[in-house]
């Protein structure tokens, strides 16, 4: 049985300290305090905005948190403790939830949340890491073919809606399903994890597009750099209304479709860096039957021979979008992306190495989860 008095006490301390308010740390003295369980979810009544979400990510969560949250409507904060994942498919759900309901989630010192537990922290209104998050590729050996890739379109998708940015998605798809990537406190800053407060995080600010890219490529584009994530400021007014925080969650812009589909191609790209088997099914979910490839329209299995052909030539790679370069344009249920990246590749085998900043043009299929229609690039400097 966990420790409830340590989790509390800390994380009514830390969001006291970021702003959102919590009953002060007042752990019981005399004795262990009542709970209600909801199967891994711990109610105490003697904090009522707090609940606790502990264990494996399992097939009858969400059913367990929508109970909890109905009998105990004053939670508004999700705590997540040594949670390994588990279910790909019910954490992404569990993660809406939290998301539609404005919820917070911390992740107490000592504890840690991985996996799909991962997709539950992301979705926190406002969210505080002071223990251990991990992320990697999906793995769901409860779902096949066609439903595993659903998964990964939905990760792509959703998670950036929860100001998730492209670095982080990077990470979580170019780790190995057997692996778990754990950031370090510095990476938290970096990567603008916690979001406290009003302020989100990995924004991405449109502008005008260049005046020589206005027209999207037949079949098969440009308007926003991302923005680097920056650390949310700590609000000043730590007394809100805590019933008021769960149920008028600040309001997070729409991303557009531009924005939505430069964080796809920045993960496609990204993604490239992960080991040949993985980088391949990566790029078997994401191309379409048909795609206009470097100026010659191939079938996808010829687009696959071609990477495979790559990857193997060149089996340790790493690629580094630059997020600045990036620009994008939509219409007509088409998506075109443009932006750089630089690359370095070697072949221990054959002694061998390569390195350059290389452009890039995707075009993506909003109709068909975001797949590629259209490839083109050249390598600009070496």
């Amino acid at each position: 049985m966990f420790n409830y008095k340590s989790l509390l006490a800390s994380a009514c301390l830390a969001f006291s300290l970021t702003g959102i308010a919590v009953v002060s740390a007042q752990a019981p003295q005399q004795q262990e305090a009542n709970f209600e369980r909801y199967g891994p979810f711990f109610f105490f009544p003697d904090k009522p905005d707090l609940l606790i979400y502990t264990g494996q990510v399992g097939a009858n969560d969400l059913l367990n948190l929508k109970k909890a949250l109905r009998e105990n409507p004053a939670v508004n904060t999700l705590i997540l403790s040594n949670n390994p994942g588990g279910l790909v498919h019910i954490g992404l759900v569990i993660a809406e939830e939290v998301y539609e309901r404005g919820m917070n989630t911390y992740i107490p010192p000592d504890s840690y949340c991985a996996s799909a537990c991962s997709f539950v922290f992301f979705a926190g209104k406002n969210r505080v890491a002071d223990g251990r998050l991990g992320v990697h590729q999906i793995s769901a050996p409860e779902l096949s073919g066609e439903q595993a890739q659903f998964g990964v379109s939905d990760i792509v998708a959703t998670l950036p809606k929860y100001g998730v940015s492209a670095d982080v998605l990077g990470i979580m798809f170019s780790t190995p399903a057997k692996d778990m990537y754990y950031f370090s406190p510095q990476e938290v800053v970096k990567y603008g994890i916690n979001r406290t407060g009003e302020t989100q995080v990995a924004s991405v600010q449109p502008v005008q597009p260049n005046s020589g890219n206005d027209t999207l490529p037949r079949h098969n584009n440009p308007a926003s750099p991302a923005q680097a994530p920056q650390q949310a400021a700590r609000p000043s007014d730590a007394s809100a209304n805590p019933q008021q925080q769960h149920n008028e969650p600040s309001a997070i812009p729409a991303m557009s479709d531009e924005d939505k589909a430069m964080n796809v191609a920045a993960l496609m790209i990204q993604t490239g860096s992960s080991n040949n088997d993985d980088a391949m099914a990566f790029v078997n979910e994401y191309y379409a039957d048909t795609v206009d490839y470097f100026k010659k329209r191939r079938p996808k299995q010829e687009i696959l021979q071609d990477k495979n052909s790559y990857f193997s030539r060149w089996p340790v790679r790493r690629f580094v979008v630059d997020e600045s370069s990036l620009k994008a344009k939509c219409e007509n249920g088409l998506c075109a992306v443009y932006g750089l990246y630089d690359y370095t590749v070697s072949s221990p085998d054959r002694n061998k190495q390569s390195s350059g900043t290389s452009n890039f043009t995707y075009v993506l299929d909003l109709q068909d989860n975001y797949r590629i229609v259209h490839e083109d690039s050249e390598v600009v400097k070496r």
